[in-house]
């Protein structure tokens, strides 16, 4: 394999997601936070996060869009 983006789905936003996509990005690689795959306890943080993420560090995009991504 030789995989040239990280794609992201897990739980606690604003804390796991947040640091492995922040690492990811700092080792150069691009990363994708699948959109309908996250999410956390607290809605607040996990919303400013994910803005935080599309606007610096990721793209977050539906499962839909990865599918049409990864088949193009």
């Amino acid at each position: 394999m030789q995989p040239d983006t990280l794609i992201i789905a897990a739980i606690n936003t604003h804390a796991c997601i947040r640091m492995t996509a922040i690492d990811a990005y700092q080792r150069d690689w691009p990363v994708v936070i699948a959109g309908d795959c996250v999410g956390s306890w607290d809605e607040e943080h996990h919303a400013v996060t994910l803005r935080y993420l599309e606007r610096e560090i990721s793209r977050v995009i539906s499962n839909e869009e990865i599918v049409l991504e990864l088949s193009a």
